[in-house]
């Protein structure tokens, strides 16, 4: 299905050097109304972005399904620990896989308590202890305000500055994941935002409109997950977004296929009668190395399991968790990489410049080496 790249197919139109029409309500941006729309979600460490897209207003509409697919991914953003232009990654909720308790995941995948656990044996003649388990020192210190009531001679700033900072080895938990109806139009505006902002025609994408904004019975986006590997690229990595469109007039027609965290993988339709002329562009791009990739897209699709696609978007779930697998593995390694230069760094940071390093000091190196059991269940 290759073809040439038709030179009539359109540059990269980022910039807002002239008064631009939204294409959700076909007006012309004023400048109170310009939004710097991110085309892979903020909350998805995207970085490219066009003011010449969506106005503000049409914008705040969208928020609902951008805010449905957040949800979905946020984990694994969270867990990477992945940069944003704007704001950081909120805590998740997971649940302990050998207790059932609900604790709090943290930027990087660290464990935080939701609740302080206390034990309080103060009033035991023979053998009187406190154990309290908090999140920080500032709530270690409102729990022990809250004792010196009970116990008045308790010394609370002694005993917050005595406290003993841990990471503990935590069992699996589990993280739920749900990708539907709403997540799916967030996908499609991902695809129609890229296919506009390479100055494509918005008579083409118009019926998709009602779609974002609302939702219908008709199905637009499908699962596209192929027995051979699609974007292909000089990397290992599998913290990369991919986004391509194609417009082919022999087929007659125009769709998109996305590729989130190279695990999460989607085709669009988004003209069943599409005339103009053959082209092709792809955008991938690194989370963590915020760098763009060059990839090779190799898909060949037809018309026919296009729309067979989209119209049974009946999740191939084997091939889904399959994929879904190798970026858990991923960040596992990802993990235990920050951890062993982190332990490193500390180590070397502590040594004196012109000391000679021994076996006995390399001991005390590996013994801080201390992996992280993994968050995920097995």
């Amino acid at each position: 299905m290759a073809a040439p790249k038709s030179p009539s197919s359109g540059a990269f139109n980022n910039t807002f050097s002239k008064i631009s029409e939204c294409y959700i309500c076909n007006k012309n941006i004023v400048p109170k109304e310009i939004y710097n729309e991110h085309i892979i979600l903020n909350s998805l460490g995207g970085r490219l972005k066009s003011k010449s897209l969506i106005c503000r207003q049409c914008a705040s509409k969208l928020d609902k399904i951008d805010a449905a697919l957040s949800r979905s991914l946020n984990s694994f953003g969270l867990l990477l620990n992945i940069p944003r232009d704007r704001g950081t990654n909120p805590p998740i909720l997971a649940t302990r896989t050998d207790t059932g308790e609900r604790i709090s995941l943290d930027s990087g995948g660290k464990p935080v308590v939701i609740k302080p656990i206390i034990t309080d044996k103060l009033a035991d003649k023979e053998q009187p202890s406190l154990y309290i388990s908090a999140k920080d020192k500032p709530q270690m210190r409102e729990i022990l305000t809250g004792l010196k009531r009970k116990y008045p001679l308790l010394n609370v700033e002694e005993l917050v500055n005595s406290a003993v900072a841990r990471q503990e080895d935590i069992p699996p938990v589990i993280i739920n994941l749900s990708f539907g109806e709403e997540e799916f139009r967030s996908v499609c505006k991902m695809a129609i935002n890229f296919y506009m902002y390479h100055d494509g025609e918005r008579d083409l994408i118009s019926h998709l409109i009602p779609y974002i904004k609302d939702g219908c019975e008709n199905q637009y986006v499908g699962y596209y997950y192929p027995d051979e590997l699609i974007a292909a690229s000089n990397s290992s990595e599998s913290f990369i977004h991919t986004l391509y469109i194609e417009g082919n007039p022999q087929e007659k027609i125009l769709y998109g296929y996305i590729e989130l965290y190279s695990a999460f993988r989607l085709i669009i339709l988004l003209s069943d009668s599409y005339e103009g002329d053959f082209f092709q562009k792809v955008y991938s791009f690194n989370v963590l190395s915020r760098e763009e990739m060059e990839k090779e897209i190799n898909i060949n699709v037809s018309r026919k399991e296009i729309l067979n696609l989209v119209n049974n978007p009946e999740p191939p779930l084997k091939k889904i968790e399959s994929a879904i697998k190798v970026l858990v593995d991923a960040i596992k390694l990802n993990q235990i990489n920050k951890a062993i230069n982190k332990d490193i760094e500390d180590f070397s940071q502590n040594i004196p410049e012109g000391t000679i390093v021994d076996g006995k000091m390399l001991q005390e190196l590996f013994s801080k080496l201390k992996l992280s059991k993994t968050i995920f269940p097995a």
